[in-house]
């Protein structure tokens, strides 16, 4: 089981790197001035990159989500037994922090690429959006978050998935919008 789990990783770690070097490669063949950057409009929107920002986002609030966590551990090391309500809600924040931060940079950092650029604060916006519905929906559909000992990994599965995914998708609509050339 652990060895089909960490295939399925794997698998998925190759079709990322393979979106991201798609999108790289992928630029259009629009007329441009002596800069190299077309003379006007806006982009054209690339499936492979957009599909790039939302998986790449996605797996990368989820290490975010992680990293946080661990410097909000780090952080409140010294805070006493009284307090360790306090401290696990402190550690949970700045766990959704890093997972926000890690969201936006991956998705304005794949949607950068080349010859485009946007908006990093309405990239951030978008996944504010996004972490905001996954919180409602998450509470609505799932009731809120389950604790420790809930028996259904399908509920489990699904809630992680709402949680990790809409913020990537508002981060990356959010950037896409704000999509311009390089000049």
């Amino acid at each position: 089981m652990t060895t089909l789990l960490t295939l399925r990783v794997a698998a998925r770690l190759v079709l990322l790197l393979a979106l991201v070097a798609g999108a790289a490669h992928a630029q259009g063949t629009t007329p441009r001035d002596e800069t190299g950057v077309p003379a006007e409009g806006k982009p054209k929107l690339r499936p492979e990159r957009v599909a790039a920002e939302v998986v790449g986002g996605t797996y990368a609030g989820v290490a975010g989500y992680f990293v946080g966590r661990g410097i909000g551990t780090i952080a409140t090391s010294m805070m006493s037994a009284e307090q360790e309500r306090t401290r696990d809600r402190i550690v949970d924040a700045v766990g959704w922090v890093g997972a926000a931060f890690a969201i936006g940079g991956t998705v304005y950092a794949i949607g950068d690429i080349g010859a485009e650029t946007g908006s990093f604060r309405s990239t951030m916006g978008g996944v504010a959006v996004g972490a905001a519905t996954s919180l409602a929906l998450s509470r609505v559909v799932f009731r809120g978050r389950m604790g420790r000992n809930a028996v259904s990994g399908t509920r489990k599965w699904w809630l992680a998935t709402l949680e990790c995914s809409l913020p990537a998708i508002g981060g990356t609509i959010a950037f896409n919008a704000s999509r311009k050339w390089q000049r």
